[in-house]
């Protein structure tokens, strides 16, 4: 509060700020929480104008902690409803437990009815999990100006039977909770999403069918670790990047194809049936997956035929026979990564058996397009030094390869440096990086 007055206060005595236009006076006022630009009113009645005009209104409980919560109350209020802004970019609303359901609906209806809202942000803090929940008002549902809806935590979400967000472009949804069935709930309200862009789900227990035409980014986190589920479905031909972290155990889980998709990064914790899963991300540029298989990987037909960048998670069951299969079927394939993303986690490196599976003959991309190589987490048994060294050596293009491991796994005083060095006539470009030293060596016979 003090700091934007002092500051400008010396700007004005400069006669710097005064020479400013308004438009600009506004965009600068717009980056400050609401609280502090209403401040700016003692300045001059040029400011008292000035900050009714700001477009994005920021208001946190916890700027007024020393005061009476009534006095942020009637703040939010005073300040909402004198809004002269043409239009209204942006609400922001972050509140503690003392906030009242009438009080956050008032707010909500205010911006969406009066000021035909662009983008609003609602985040409801508790100090425990039983806390109050808040309902948004129906008017939320078919506003038709809003383009970004971020609702987090203490929310609850009374879908009605009618949704119409026609201008709804990114919605966040992250540990919200649904007055009823949660898939009919998200089913009703996507419904009503027609030009959805951008989807961010985080919940403990994600049984959801996602059937959205025109989404293009989903993120999706299942964070509810050893809760079973019944699974999901996400039908999102559009879709250009996706996200999942899942620790739910879930009966089914099923992709349909996305003839689109550039990137994606699958972590599924627990298992997933078959193989088939896959499908959905043929046509993918970049992938990063941590699959466990139920069963074991056979001949499908299935090309990834645009995948340049693959990145593999070691932890997950199988893992060894999904390289052989991404290796065969990634004619392209550029880079190679082996990591254990989880390893600080409960969940570590599944050894690779004794008896790796090679693939029945070179793969295409070994001859022609792999350049790199990297290997985090290398253990140094003996299916990885015969993987590791199966890669090295039939690969004709290698630019790079580069091995790191911790320092628990080289217990015996360098096995692992040394069982590399074997590979370094074969790749020059062979690098290795101790944890322990945090730096590269380049392995030398």
């Amino acid at each position: 509060n003090a700091g934007i007055v002092i500051s400008i206060r010396k700007y004005t005595n400069m006669d710097t700020i005064s020479q400013l236009s308004d438009d600009l006076l506004i965009r600068i006022l717009s980056r400050h929480w609401t609280k502090h630009v209403m401040a700016t009113c003692c300045l001059s009645k040029r400011w008292l104008l000035l900050r009714s005009l700001v477009p994005r209104l920021n208001y946190d409980d916890r700027s007024f902690r020393d005061e009476n919560y009534a006095t942020f109350t009637q703040f939010v209020y005073r300040s909402l409803m004198s809004n002269k802004a043409p239009v209204l970019e942006a609400l922001y609303l972050c509140l503690g437990p003392k906030s009242q359901a009438i009080d956050v609906g008032n707010w909500i209806e205010t911006a969406v009815v009066c000021h035909r809202v662009q983008a609003i942000s609602v985040d409801i803090r508790s100090s425990d999990e039983k806390g109050t929940m808040i309902s948004l008002p129906s008017s939320m549902y078919t506003c038709q100006t809003v383009e970004t809806l971020d609702l987090y935590n203490r929310l609850r979400l009374d879908v009605p039977f009618s949704v119409r967000l026609p201008s709804l472009k990114k919605l966040t949804l992250a540990d919200v909770d649904y007055a009823e069935n949660k898939v009919s709930s998200l089913t009703r309200l996507l419904s009503g999403c027609p030009n959805l862009d951008y989807l961010f789900l985080a919940h403990d227990n994600l049984d959801v069918a996602l059937m959205v035409p025109s989404l293009r980014i989903l993120r999706m986190y299942n964070t509810g670790r050893y809760q079973k589920g019944g699974g999901f479905v996400i039908d999102a031909p559009s879709l250009v990047s996706l996200f999942i972290r899942d620790y739910v155990l879930y009966d089914f889980h099923r992709i349909e194809h996305m003839p689109n998709l550039e990137h994606a990064h699958v972590d599924i914790t627990w298992a997933v049936r078959n193989h088939k899963f896959l499908k959905a991300f043929t046509c993918a540029r970049s992938l990063t997956l941590c699959l466990p298989f139920l069963e074991v990987l056979s001949p499908c037909g299935m090309i990834f035929h645009n995948l340049v960048d693959l990145k593999l998670n070691t932890c997950a069951q199988g893992w060894w026979d999904l390289v052989t299969r991404m290796l065969e079927d990634s004619p392209n394939l550029k880079f190679l990564k082996l990591h254990d993303e989880h390893l600080l986690h409960e969940f570590t490196s599944i050894e690779t058996p004794d008896s790796w599976k090679r693939p029945s003959s070179v793969p295409k991309c070994l001859l022609h397009s792999f350049e790199t190589f990297e290997w985090e987490g290398y253990k140094g048994r003996r299916g990885d030094v015969d993987m590791a060294t199966y890669i090295i050596t039939n690969a004709t293009r290698l630019k790079k390869s580069n091995f790191s491991s911790q320092p628990r796994d080289d217990s015996d005083g360098g096995r692992i440096h040394r069982d590399l060095n074997s590979l370094h006539a074969a790749s020059p470009h062979l690098m290795f990086l101790t944890q322990e030293r945090n730096k590269r060596q380049r392995l030398e016979i």
